[in-house]
């Protein structure tokens, strides 16, 4: 009688390799997410009434002034030249201390005369540190025409380290000749 050993024996399981089973079930966590869904609309609810109740009543009907509004109001102010761009007839003196741009379209202006004047001077010139001040189209005709300054491909710029260490070595040298060891 021959008896089969491997009739249990499924190829596709390893009993070795498994999960924890006692970790969460699918049924607990379909069972938090309904409780979740429940617990939502529950608050959703008691907000809907809470807001409803609210609506009708005569105390929050009406609405309450806020102590910080002004009672009286100011005629809007007209700024001298150009009306303020991004808020019309404005009034600034209802405008709390200290106000940093009281006017933004004279403001940008005075910034891009003040650009227009680097940029666009009427005649080359030196400044204090020696620096030579073109017009912009000048300095860009230039560039053109000379091309950008190109760093020869043998030569090194000495890295501020090395130039330390060679201005230690000059200076220690002249210190060290008329000496010697006794």
């Amino acid at each position: 009688m021959a008896t089969n050993q491997h009739d249990e024996y499924d190829m596709l399981r390893n009993p070795a390799v498994d999960y924890d089973r006692t970790d969460l079930s699918p049924g607990g966590i379909l069972v938090f997410l309904a409780g979740l869904l429940v617990a939502g609309i529950f608050v959703e609810l008691v907000l809907w009434g809470l807001f409803h109740f609210l609506s009708r009543s005569p105390f929050f009907a009406k609405g309450n002034p806020s102590p910080m509004a002004v009672t009286k109001q100011l005629p809007p102010a007209k700024p001298v030249g150009k009306d303020f761009e991004n808020a019309q007839n404005m009034n600034p003196a209802r405008f709390p201390e200290p106000r940093l741009q009281t006017n933004d379209v004279k403001d940008m202006g005075e910034l891009l005369e003040a650009e227009h004047k680097v940029l666009y001077p009427e005649q080359p010139f030196v400044d204090q540190n020696g620096t030579v001040h073109l017009p912009i189209n000048d300095a860009m005709k230039l560039i053109v025409q000379r091309g950008l300054p190109v760093k020869p491909a043998g030569a090194a710029a000495p890295t501020a380290v090395a130039q330390k260490a060679a201005n230690g070595a000059q200076s220690a040298a002249p210190a060290t000749k008329g000496t010697t060891a006794q």
